[in-house]
């Protein structure tokens, strides 16, 4: 089990690395139900980010802090990610889209094997590629 100030220190850790490649980033205390855990940007692209950390082979997440996540990001007009971090499976960040989880009756969930499948490491998520990728479909979607 994470206990608070851990899941906080990972927090901050993500927060360093988003500003360490030019984004503004910051954490939004007393987050959970009410508010994601970070928001990050650059001119180029934004995003809500929910921090789930573990021990165990799968994260589990209740339903309020997706939905949460997706109004924030609906708002917002940006990105919603979850940041998964399997501590002692590997030392990488996995960056999922919320369509990636497993609907549960009063939660959602993802193992680490999806998680490496699904997602993308920190590097992928901040590339100028991928936000090249993010505008082509953005425009798309409103051609």
């Amino acid at each position: 089990m994470i206990n608070k100030n851990e899941g906080i220190a990972y927090e901050q850790e993500l927060v360093k690395m988003f500003k360490d490649v030019d984004f503004t980033a910051c954490r939004l205390p007393g987050s959970s139900a009410r508010s994601p855990d970070i928001i990050a940007g650059d001119r180029n692209s934004v995003f809500v980010i929910e921090v789930k950390t573990t021990r165990d082979s799968r994260v589990k997440i209740r339903k309020s802090q997706i939905h949460t996540l997706l109004k924030f990001a609906h708002d917002l007009n940006c990105e919603p990610r979850l940041a998964l971090r399997f501590i002692d499976r590997d030392i990488s960040w996995h960056i999922v889209k919320p369509n990636a989880l497993q609907v549960h009756e009063k939660s959602f969930s993802i193992d680490y094997n999806a998680a490496c499948l699904k997602g993308l490491e920190f590097s992928e998520l901040v590339s100028n590629e991928l936000q090249k990728r993010l505008e082509c479909n953005q425009n798309n979607l409103t051609v």
